[in-house]
C-alpha cells in the first residue's frame, strides 16, 4: 500500500489523463468547426432504421382503435409482469434480454379498455395482418425502389424491456435492396419492414417501469438503410429524405412520436452503437458527431489501458462491503443503503477522463448502475473526482482494496439487495475498456449526447412467429 495522500493519488490520476490526451491526435472538435475530412479521419459511418407510424383505422395484428391515446393516470386495469428470456432457434439466447433478466424489473402496464383487448395482453393469437397497413407498407417500399418480397413471414423479435408484454415484435419483411438518393450520391436502402409499435413508456424507477398500452400494436414501417451515410449531415438528410417521401402517400401519422429514428454510428477501430428512438432529425447532427468522439476517446483508453496492463484478460477489480455504520458515516448515501468500495487497478486518472461535453469515463458505469443495477442517480463517487468525500476518507477507502497510485476506487450505494449486481457491473464495464467500444444501444438526449440504454441485441433474438401464416405478395 502506497504511503501517498489522496492528493497525490489525485494529481497523479489528473496527469495521466493529460498524458492520455496528448496520445489523441484528433482531438475534440465542435460540429461547427468539423468538416468532411474530420470524419474521413475519424473512419465515420452511419446508417438509419427509421420507423413511421401508418395511419390505419385499425391495429396491425387486432382490430383495435389506431391513434387513440389515453392519458397515463387514466386507465381500467393494471398488468404486472415479469419478462424471461427464451433460447433463439440455434439454442442461444440474446444477450440484450440476459442484461434486461438481470434487473429484475417488476412491468406494470395501464390499460384502456378502449384502446387494447386481449391481443394486446398475450391472451389471444394475432389476426391476420392489416390489410390496409399492408398496402401502404407495399407503396412505400415501391417509392424507395425495394424489391418487394414474393412471401410475407411474420417473426418475432424479442423485446425483455418490457414494452411488448408479449415479450416480442411481430415483424416481416416488405421490401428490399432500394435506393435514395442522398447529398449527391445514391444511399442502399437494406430493407423495409412492416411491424406493430410498442408501448409508451410512463415512469421508469428503481426496479419498476410503467407503460401504456394504447399505442401498442399500431402500425408502423421500417426503413433500414446501408451503413453509407458519411457525415453527420448526412445522416440527417436521409432520414428528412425517408420522411418525406413516407408522407407523400397521405397515409402516414405525423408529430412528435409518429416517427423514430434508430441512428447507428461506428468509427474505425470501434463498433456500431445504436442511438435509439431519436424524435427530432434535427438531433441528428449533434449526436453522431458527439458519438462519433465518444467512441475515439474509449480507444484512447483502452490503448492506455493496454499500455499499463500486460495482460488484460487477467485483469480484475477488487471490492469491499463497507459496514452500515461506515456507509452512514461518509454522508454521501441515502440512511439505510449499503455501500461498498470498488478498486480498479491500473485507472488512475481515467474516469475523469472526458468522453463527450460534459461527461466522462466516470458516466459511462454511473449510467449502467442506474439500468442494470436499478440504483438511481446519484449513485457513486469515484476518487479521480473526489467529489463530496474528504482525502481522508478517500485514504480508507483506497486502504480497503489495496489501491496504490496507479488504481482508482470507486464507492457505490444503494438497497442491499442490488449491491452484488452493481459490484458486477463496475467490473463488467471496466474489463469492456480493455476491448474499447461496447456494442450498446444509447438513448439520445436533447444536449446532444446519449447515456447508456441497454446492450446492443444480436440476432438471436428472432425466431418465426408460429402463430402466423405466410402470406402471397401477389403481383399484379
Amino acid at each position: 500500500m502506497s504511503s501517498r495522500s489522496p492528493r497525490d493519488h489525485h494529481e497523479e490520476g489528473r496527469r495521466a489523463a493529460g498524458n492520455l490526451d496528448s496520445h489523441n491526435l484528433l482531438a475534440y472538435v465542435p460540429r461547427r468547426e468539423a468538416t468532411a475530412e474530420t470524419y474521413r479521419a475519424l473512419g465515420f459511418r452511419c446508417g438509419l432504421e427509421v420507423h413511421q407510424q401508418l395511419r390505419t383505422a385499425k391495429k396491425l395484428f387486432c382490430r383495435c382503435p389506431a391513434g387513440r391515446y389515453q392519458d397515463g393516470g387514466d386507465y381500467d386495469a393494471q398488468l404486472v409482469r415479469h419478462m424471461r428470456p427464451t433460447l433463439s432457434e440455434l439454442g442461444e439466447y440474446d444477450g440484450t434480454a440476459l442484461m434486461e433478466f438481470r434487473t429484475k424489473k417488476n412491468i406494470i402496464y395501464r390499460i384502456k379498455g378502449a384502446t387494447a383487448c386481449t391481443y394486446d395482453i398475450d391472451d389471444t393469437p394475432p389476426f391476420v395482418v392489416n390489410r390496409e397497413a399492408l398496402g401502404i407498407a407495399i407503396e412505400i417500399a415501391l417509392l424507395l425502389d425495394t424489391s418487394v418480397v414474393g412471401e410475407l413471414h411474420i417473426t418475432r423479435k424479442q423485446y425483455l424491456d418490457g414494452s411488448i408484454p408479449t415479450g416480442f415484435q411481430r415483424t416481416a419483411i416488405v421490401g428490399i435492396e432500394g435506393s435514395i438518393p442522398v447529398a449527391g450520391k445514391t444511399v442502399g436502402v437494406r430493407q423495409l419492414s412492416i411491424e406493430e409499435d410498442s408501448c409508451r413508456e410512463v415512469s421508469d424507477v428503481g426496479h419498476e417501469r410503467t407503460y401504456t398500452t394504447d399505442r401498442l400494436g399500431m402500425p408502423l414501417v421500417e426503413t433500414v438503410t446501408e451503413p453509407e451515410l458519411l457525415t453527420p449531415a448526412e445522416a440527417a438528410e436521409a432520414a428528412n429524405a425517408i420522411r418525406y417521401l413516407a408522407r407523400s402517400t397521405g397515409h402516414v401519422n405525423v408529430g412528435i412520436g409518429a416517427a423514430r429514428e434508430d441512428v447507428n454510428v461506428s468509427i474505425e477501430g470501434g463498433t456500431r452503437v445504436e442511438i435509439k428512438g431519436v424524435q427530432r432529425i434535427r438531433w441528428i447532427p449533434e449526436l453522431t458527431h458527439n458519438e462519433a468522439f465518444r467512441q475515439k476517446a474509449l480507444l484512447l483508453i483502452r490503448d492506455e489501458l493496454r499500455r499499463r496492463v500486460a495482460e488484460p484478460a487477467a485483469w480484475d477489480a477488487v471490492s469491499a462491503k463497507l459496514a452500515t455504520a461506515d456507509a452512514e458515516a461518509l454522508g454521501v448515501a441515502p440512511l439505510g443503503a449499503s455501500a461498498a468500495v470498488v478498486g480498479l487497478p491500473q485507472f488512475a486518472g481515467l474516469l475523469s477522463f472526458v468522453t463527450n461535453p460534459g461527461r466522462t469515463f466516470g458516466d459511462e458505469i454511473s449510467d449502467r448502475l442506474k439500468v442494470i443495477a436499478c440504483i438511481e442517480k446519484p449513485n457513486m463517487l469515484d476518487s479521480d473526482g473526489g467529489g463530496a468525500l474528504p482525502p481522508s476518507a478517500w485514504q480508507g477507502l483506497r486502504k480497503r482494496v489495496g489501491a496504490t497510485a496507479a488504481d482508482a476506487a470507486i464507492l457505490i450505494w444503494g438497497p442491499d439487495a442490488d449491491m452484488k449486481t452493481a459490484i458486477e457491473t463496475v467490473a463488467e464495464r471496466c474489463r469492456l475498456a480493455f476491448v474499447g467500444v461496447p456494442n450498446e444501444t444509447r438513448k439520445g438526449l436533447a444536449d446532444g449526447t446519449t447515456v447508456f440504454e441497454r446492450v446492443l441485441p444480436g440476432p438471436d433474438r428472432m425466431y418465426p412467429d408460429t402463430d402466423s401464416s405466410p402470406i402471397p405478395m401477389r403481383k399484379r
